[in-house]
């Protein structure tokens, strides 16, 4: 049965996520745009890395780019310099409102993401993401939790040479990711 949107975030996240769905019977079609991820070139690298594992798994994927994709404007005006915590709502909720947005337009009656592969991701702010862009679309949003299948996602993108991305996407995320790397390394 395809009637599931799978917003994808990445190759890693899906490379667990896909077969857990699968499990349950149910074949999803993913859905790639993350319109907060910068520079340009690490969305390239992101989207490279999903249409090869999709491939790998034989996913049927939809991908948005250019200036379709292009949110981030609308992101760093509303949270220029927001808190972490703020700010990755509205990250959450700019991506699922365009799953689900994409979920009706492409004539499917729910949707769902990879974000909730990583135990670094708040999933109460996922729920609450999912569940306010489903009410606005008129579609469901299913939840998933596959974050006990994180550790899988890093052998199995090793098998199929996927691109790991080490940041969630924003350039603020960046900046934090470069910052407690270097702290463990001083530390070490």
């Amino acid at each position: 049965m395809t009637d599931l949107l799978l917003h994808t975030c990445c190759g890693p996240c899906s490379t667990v996520a896909v077969p857990a769905w699968r499990e349950r019977g149910i074949e999803p079609v993913g859905w790639f745009e993350n319109p907060n991820t910068q520079p340009p070139a690490e969305m390239d690298r992101r989207r490279e890395s999903m249409v090869r594992y999709a491939r790998a798994a034989g996913l049927e994927l939809v991908t948005v780019a250019g200036e379709e994709a292009s949110g981030w404007r609308r992101w760093r005006e509303r949270l220029g310099r927001a808190v972490p915590e703020e700010r990755c709502a509205a990250c959450l909720g700019l991506r699922l409102q365009a799953a689900a947005a994409a979920a009706r337009a492409l004539g499917f009656g729910r949707f769902t993401t990879t974000l909730t592969v990583s135990p670094y991701q708040r999933h109460d702010l996922i729920v609450a993401a999912g569940q306010a862009a489903a009410d606005r679309h008129g579609v469901d949003f299913v939840y998933l939790d596959v974050r006990d299948r994180f550790r899988e996602s890093y052998a199995e993108s090793r098998r199929l040479d996927l691109y790991r991305q080490p940041y969630c996407g924003c350039a603020a995320s960046k900046w934090e990711a470069w910052h407690e790397r270097r702290a463990r390394r001083r530390s070490a």
